[in-house]
């Protein structure tokens, strides 16, 4: 008893010693801290080859959009604003009726303000359905579910027996790549 009664009072005079300045009803926070006072998170995470990061995205009205595995990440989180960034990454998108894209890139970044998925540094994609796109970068845009890819677009596909391929700077698609704009 007399031990807790010591470190009360001892805790007690310590405050004394460090009096908090009141605070004005007009004054602003520091630029580096969020409305609530709290400053800016940023956590970062290792996977093994085993147990790899894991992100899955869901679909408003339920069902898994995308799922992201990673080597390690950061993130960073202010405000109402969070932005995951990924090493060596596979990003697998699922259309609704099923059909999915798998993708391979050195780099994602989820981007929860835009609701986007953003692979760089060299996308290698393959659809269930045999379809093959290789570009520079990759957006998946979650409200949308639809895919925009930039630089060196190439998509690779059989039809009617024969290798078509489809070459551009950027395109625009469903996950499917059925569905697709190429320029």
């Amino acid at each position: 008893m007399r031990i807790v009664l010591a470190l009360s009072i001892a805790a007690l005079v310590l405050a004394g010693c460090n009096p908090q300045p009141e605070h004005q009803p007009n004054q602003r926070a520091s630029p580096t801290s969020t409305p609530s006072g709290l400053p800016p998170l940023t956590i970062t995470g290792h996977g093994t080859a085993h147990r790899p990061v894991s992100v899955t995205g869901q679909r408003p009205g339920g069902g898994k959009a995308y799922q992201l595995l990673a080597q390690s990440y950061e993130s960073h989180s202010m405000r109402s604003m969070t932005q995951a960034t990924f090493q060596k990454t596979q990003v697998t998108f699922y259309d609704k009726d099923g059909t999915s894209l798998k993708a391979q890139a050195p780099q994602a970044r989820l981007d929860d303000q835009r609701k986007q998925v953003i692979l760089s540094g060299g996308v290698h994609a393959r659809t269930s359905t045999g379809l093959v796109l290789v570009c520079d970068q990759l957006v998946y845009d979650d409200a949308t579910g639809m895919l925009h890819g930039t630089g060196g677009v190439r998509i690779t596909g059989a039809q009617g027996g024969q290798q078509q391929v489809l070459t551009g700077n950027e395109f625009t698609s469903d996950v499917k790549l059925t569905r697709m704009t190429v320029r």
